[in-house]
């Protein structure tokens, strides 16, 4: 049961995309906008700054 538990949680958490909630929530940019527009960590990073990416 736990092992479900962990699979489902990691799913989860992994289907959010946090380089867009960073973007939003601490910069105010929507990543999808500037650069190649993918929100992958490298774009965010050219985007944002390396400390966000």
């Amino acid at each position: 049961m736990y092992t479900a538990l962990c699979i489902l949680l990691g799913y989860l958490l992994g289907s959010i995309p946090f380089a867009l909630v960073i973007g939003k929530v601490f910069y105010k940019t929507d990543v999808r906008q500037f650069g190649s527009g993918n929100l992958g960590g490298s774009n965010t990073g050219r985007v944002l700054g390396s400390k966000a990416g």
